[in-house]
């Protein structure tokens, strides 16, 4: 784990990298909330996008890793995001009878935004979370 850094000033920053093995979504899940204890969300929205990555991408064949980045801004945002190893870009229509399928909705509906940024080479997953209620 790293030591926290300033990428604008008052934010703080964490980065890790995990093995691409499904054991380490719960390992991410307690790196986020070790450095966003006060958003109840974090570690669940870190899970969801942890997991696709580890399922749908390149990340999930042997030597795979990921990169989890979590950011604490000044007015109580957070920001999370995972870099996967690439992969297809479509995984499958969500049927009633698959399991799986339903967690960008659970990110959608936790986040002020989120979004992807890359290609099959490799991509990133990023979210905005708001600050904590009170």
């Amino acid at each position: 784990m790293t030591a926290p850094t300033n990428s604008r000033k008052g934010t703080e920053e964490w980065q890790q990298t995990f093995l691409g093995r499904v054991e380490q979504v719960r390992a991410v899940r307690r790196f986020v909330k070790t450095h966003l204890p006060d958003h109840a969300d974090a570690d669940l929205i870190a899970s969801e996008l942890a997991t696709n990555a580890v399922e749908h991408t390149h990340t999930g064949q042997p030597g795979g890793t990921f990169t989890a980045t979590v950011k604490h801004h000044p007015d109580g945002t957070a920001y999370i995001e995972i870099a996967d190893q690439g992969g297809p870009t479509a995984f499958g229509a969500r049927t009633s009878t698959r399991e799986g399928g339903r967690g960008l909705h659970l990110v959608t509906a936790l986040t002020t935004t989120w979004g992807v940024k890359g290609d099959a080479a490799g991509r990133t997953v990023w979210a905005q979370l708001p600050p904590p209620t009170p």
